[in-house]
């Protein structure tokens, strides 16, 4: 039992790690894996395309913070679809 309990959190860190949100989805976390594609996949872009809209030199500030924010959201991902 525990091999496969093993092998079926390697496939859901597999999967968060290609698809974010995926491993909560397979996981059984419907919701909370769709909260979490749609924060990663139109939340982010829209916050950038807004900030370039108002300033270039807002935008590169907040690019920078967003690349830091992506990382650390989609390590969080990873680590949550392990758990």
């Amino acid at each position: 039992m525990l091999k496969y309990n093993m092998s079926r959190n390697f496939a859901l860190v597999i999967f968060s790690a290609l698809f974010i949100g995926s491993g909560q989805i397979l996981k059984g976390e419907t919701e909370k894996g769709i909260k979490i594609m749609l924060a990663f996949y139109f939340g982010v872009p829209l916050i950038l395309y807004f900030t370039l809209g108002i300033s270039g030199g807002l935008f590169v500030i907040v690019f920078g913070i967003t690349i830091i924010f992506t990382v650390l959201f989609w390590l969080y991902n990873i680590w949550d679809a392990a758990r």
